[in-house]
């Protein structure tokens, strides 16, 4: 079962041009929580984002804020485990577009390793992959 809190220990991508890209960079940092009541919420970010000069959040400029949020991907909802996929059904989201999608996923669970990878045509490459460790 996947109930449980999973870290981002990898992020890369698969197929076409971008084979082998790491779009978070070498040191992804992130958290998936599935819960036993059908919620879950996903954080991920590059590892070496820069420090803001602020303290604050609403201080900074126009420019750290966005550059702070080009490598960050967060949404919360319900999913549905199916075995051999999850699907994300997205209520809340830093990126608008998704929110009311049905993200499916294609997952394979070995132990404490979670591997899951976008479901698309193979004519739509690249695929992006996560892999996700759970913490105990």
């Amino acid at each position: 079962m996947i109930t449980g809190t999973w870290r981002l220990a990898d992020y890369f991508m698969e197929g076409g041009a971008a084979e082998g890209a790491r779009p978070l960079g070498d040191t992804p940092l992130g958290r998936l929580l599935y819960g036993a009541d059908g919620h879950m919420a996903v954080q991920y970010m590059d590892g070496d984002r820069p420090l803001m000069r602020s303290a604050s959040w609403r201080a900074s400029t126009d420019e750290e804020k966005l550059a702070a949020v080009r490598a960050f991907g967060a949404y919360a909802g319900r999913y549905e485990w199916l075995g051999d996929r999850v699907v994300h059904h997205v209520e809340a989201g830093v990126y608008p577009n998704w929110i009311g999608a049905r993200l499916v996923r294609l997952a394979v669970l070995d132990g404490d390793r979670l591997t899951l990878r976008a479901d698309r045509s193979p004519a739509q490459p690249p695929t992006p992959v996560l892999v996700w460790e759970r913490i105990r």
